[in-house]
């Protein structure tokens, strides 16, 4: 299996190679016959070292390793020779873990494995060799240890996480957004480096491997209640688009994807993303990567009943209007960071829409928002777990020239309550209590 695939390969859990790695090295290993003591980092460096340099002018040797275990195999020689040299003699388990370490480092990600291989983490955050942590749901951040030995070893881990995603550190620039997927799970990879930062900056936001049907965002900790699933479902099913709104890392993507799986399924859904790192339905049409203008009107083009657009950004205004002020345009689901209040959520997209049509009557911009965005779905992340806000119907004012959002579902006296935005969907009755 080639490198790259390996990297991408969802792990098969009944190998007994690609779990968790340990999470420290013992220290120190006494020397023997008066010889001195050995720091086990020190001998994964020098195993990692000694391989490098083996294989530095052989590039035949790595390609013939097609699978995992062949490239453990070598990894395991070397370490032989390397502890052989001094007459090292280890306990089995803490040779296993050294040489488990030197694997990850060499064909992996190194310190970043046991977060990608743990379900829970949806976040990976490294600002600096040793500064790592990552999220898992319904958690704060924590430091991820051990983390990355400098800043070497840093960039030939970011340089193989942007390979995966069909990109490079070398031409990366100062800022990169990829998706990719690594051990199996889906990613965002945002990097920011020099000349706008002394050092590189990564953010992994990790997706299932699977795509999550809105049930399954109901789970603890549940970024929307049951109730809030049945009326987005209703919402999809009365063919009304609808707008997702919140700042970063309240689950806008997430909820995008599970929203795509819960269309008709005689729908032909279109879906434009900016990194390739949304769970697909089958049989969805897909554009990712490259001119995200240019992605949308290309799937716009393509005629499709619905169209995922993850996310919008003032720089795809001329595109964004021109699906807009379509009369034959897709019914929308669009992704949009930014607030849910009125007032503020007309003048955010009001400046995404006038970057490039200043001139645009207001009274034709708020029709056109509230004929393709019926809906908004606001979410926020109140403490470390992403959650809905609320669901509101996006109306046009009276005057024509200013947005009024009429409640659908909000938590009121400490239930979820259906506002008068909900009228004309179809929802079942409640259950009686």
């Amino acid at each position: 299996m080639p490198l790259l695939d390996h990297l991408s390969a969802t792990p098969d859990d009944d190998s007994g190679q690609d779990q968790p790695p340990p999470q420290d090295l013992s220290p120190i290993i006494p020397g023997r016959s008066g010889r001195p003591g050995y720091s086990l980092e020190a001998l994964r460096e020098r195993i990692e070292r000694e391989l490098i340099e083996e294989t530095a002018n052989r590039p035949d040797i790595l390609n013939d390793l097609a699978t995992e275990a062949e490239q453990r195999d070598l990894v395991r020689e070397v370490a032989d020779y390397v502890l052989g040299q001094d007459a090292i003699r280890l306990d089995h388990r803490v040779k296993a873990d050294l040489i488990d370490r030197a694997y990850r480092n060499l064909f992996s990600f190194g310190p970043l494995d046991g977060c990608l291989l743990d379900p829970d983490v949806i976040e990976i955050t490294a600002t600096a060799p040793h500064t790592v942590h990552a999220q898992r749901r319904g958690d704060k951040p924590e430091p991820v240890q051990p983390a990355f030995d400098d800043a070497y070893h840093f960039e030939s881990i970011l340089d193989r996480i942007l390979a995966a995603g069909g990109a490079d550190l070398a031409h990366a620039g100062p800022f990169a957004e990829v998706g990719a997927v690594l051990k199996g799970r889906r990613a965002r990879i945002s990097l920011a480096g020099p000349p706008v930062s002394p050092g590189y900056s990564l953010t992994l936001r990790l997706h299932p491997a699977h795509a999550l049907a809105l049930d399954d965002l109901t789970a603890a900790p549940a970024l929307i209640p049951p109730l809030a699933a049945d009326v987005l479902r209703a919402i999809l099913a009365a063919g009304r688009g609808l707008l997702i709104v919140g700042d970063a890392g309240t689950g806008k993507t997430t909820l995008a994807g599970a929203l795509a799986v819960a269309l008709p399924a005689q729908s032909r859904a279109a879906i434009v993303e900016r990194a390739a790192e949304m769970p697909l339905p089958p049989g969805a049409a897909h554009h990712a990567g490259g001119d995200f203008g240019a992605a949308l009107r290309a799937a716009a083009g393509e005629s499709p009943g619905w169209l995922v657009a993850d996310e919008m950004r003032g720089d795809d205004s001329a595109a964004v209007w021109d699906i807009l002020s379509r009369d034959d345009a897709p019914r929308l689901i669009a992704v949009f960071r930014g607030t849910h209040r009125p007032d503020r959520l007309l003048s955010a997209l009001s400046m995404l829409i006038r970057k490039e049509r200043p001139a645009l009557d207001q009274r034709e911009l708020v029709a056109a928002l509230a004929r393709h965005f019926p809906f908004v779905v606001a979410l926020k992340a109140p403490g470390s777990a992403p959650q809905l806000s609320e669901i509101a119907a996006l109306r046009a004012a009276a005057s024509g020239e200013s947005l009024a959002l009429e409640p659908v579902l909000s938590w009121q006296d400490g239930a979820w309550t259906l506002g008068p935005g909900a009228a004309g969907l179809p929802l079942d009755p409640p259950s009686p209590p």
